[in-house]
């Protein structure tokens, strides 16, 4: 077996893959919350991921990959057997966890796979777990199957209405607080960085529950000594490598977060994806235009 070695490959909906990979060292460590940085090869850049699950005995870690920028389509192309250039982990502090009580967890895009680790651990310290799903179409949603064994409740919700409620993970948790009345402990959401604002500014309103946000930032190396992953935290600076990737939602400065941290790159990823272009849509073609253009 290689090292960081693709053991299983599977496409749950389009565009989104779990990959199970062969690193002891990382399924060790692993806790609920935790990242690693991913390199496809020499040329890519650090892509960071959220642990999905691990098994300490066989020695792997499994993750979910969405396809949308140049280094997850390279990723998306590679099969099980290949090897990643190099896997660091486990990287971040853990999630909070503690017996709360009644806990919603919200998972959109990515973050449904990302809360997983998250909604075993709180079921296993005995919460009452809600966790809602959320997708642009029913086509779009995954997981529903096993969110059911660590969850009392699997809420799913499309912003189409193709299956569940209508909406966004917000409307549900507002719809629970205002019609329901019922009695929320603590929240957690994992998902695009305008979804966990707004489920931010919700509770905050409704009586400041307290509710957590795994933030997604730029990242180089994950150990905070770049300062890519900074953002205002509390009227301070923090860095989501190092100091989270959970933080308390009440305190991110979001519209820094959102408009100014998170659009530094827009440009060079553009190019960059227009040049993993359709007549070389596999990684080994892609690694060799690479090579050739680096010798001429």
């Amino acid at each position: 077996m290689s090292k960081f070695e693709i053991l299983k490959k599977e496409e749950f909906v389009p565009n989104f893959y779990k990959l199970d990979i062969a690193v002891p060292g990382i399924a060790k460590k692993a806790k609920a919350g935790q990242f690693i940085l991913v390199m496809v090869d020499k040329q890519s850049e650090k892509i960071p991921l959220t642990i999905l699950d691990w098994d300490e005995e066989k020695g792997t870690i499994s993750f979910i990959v969405q396809e949308l920028g140049l280094s997850t389509s390279k990723m998306a192309f590679m099969e099980e057997g290949d090897s990643f250039y190099s896997i660091v982990g486990p990287l971040g502090e853990p999630a909070y966890l503690e017996n709360f009580g009644t806990v919603v967890l919200g998972g959109g895009c990515y973050g449904v796979g990302a809360v997983f680790p998250i909604a075993k651990g709180l079921k296993a310290l005995g919460n009452y777990v809600i966790t809602i799903i959320e997708a642009k179409n029913e086509n779009l949603l995954y997981y529903e199957e096993e969110y059911k064994t660590v969850s009392d409740e699997v809420i799913l919700v499309t912003t189409d209405g193709s299956k569940g409620e209508r909406g966004h993970i917000y409307d549900v948790l507002d719809n629970m607080i205002e019609v329901q009345k019922r009695k929320i402990d603590h929240i957690k959401v994992i998902g695009c960085n305008v979804m966990m604002s707004k489920v931010s500014k919700l509770t905050k309103e409704k009586g400041a529950i307290p509710t957590y946000a795994t933030v997604t930032t730029i990242m180089v190396d994950g150990t905070g000594m770049c300062g890519s992953c900074r953002l205002s935290y509390d009227g301070k600076t923090k860095f989501a490598c190092v100091d989270g990737p959970e933080f308390d939602a009440h305190k991110i400065d979001w519209d820094e977060l959102i408009h100014v941290r998170n659009t530094s790159y827009i440009t060079e990823e553009t190019l960059g994806l227009q040049n993993f272009s359709p007549e070389c849509r596999s990684l080994a073609k892609y690694q060799e235009r690479t090579k050739e253009e680096e010798a001429s």
